[in-house]
């Protein structure tokens, strides 16, 4: 099996809440960057905290991410998973979004870093994926931990 593409997930605090039109342009800005690039991802926000998958091919990625530390809207970047995969998990999403509560969220940041090796990233990342599929409904009574 040829592993051409990277996954890279981390997680990061905003320094100000975004209002809703700096996220809409925050998530315009990533789908058409990445549409050109081809990455692949999810963004998750509280209005505090970020969670981010982003897949692509190797070269891409590393630059996207190298852009993304570079970024000032945020703060506090932690990678907490890197991995080479043959596929996307996101193959429908330029940009995925999902709206987390803040509990949630603190949940999240505390249990990511010691419950990812790769296979639960992987599995992690098909969770996310899986969530945003759904329809809003379906989501109230699901759980994307791992």
């Amino acid at each position: 099996m040829n592993k051409r593409l990277l996954r890279i997930l981390y997680t990061s605090k905003t320094y100000n809440r975004l209002s809703k039109a700096d996220l809409s342009k925050l998530l315009q800005q990533c789908r058409d960057n990445n549409d050109h690039i081809n990455i692949k991802g999810i963004l998750c926000y509280t209005g505090h905290d970020f969670i981010q998958v982003i897949e692509g091919p190797e070269e891409a990625t590393i630059r996207l991410y190298h852009k993304i530390l570079n970024d000032d809207r945020h703060y506090d970047c932690k990678l907490i998973n890197i991995s080479l995969s043959s596929s996307y998990i996101f193959n429908s999403w330029s940009m995925g979004y999902l709206d987390i509560s803040h509990g949630d969220m603190q949940l999240l940041r505390q249990e990511l870093p010691e419950k990812l090796s790769n296979d639960n990233a992987e599995i992690f990342a098909y969770q996310l994926r899986n969530y945003l599929n759904t329809t809003p409904q379906q989501n109230t009574a699901e759980t994307i931990f791992i």
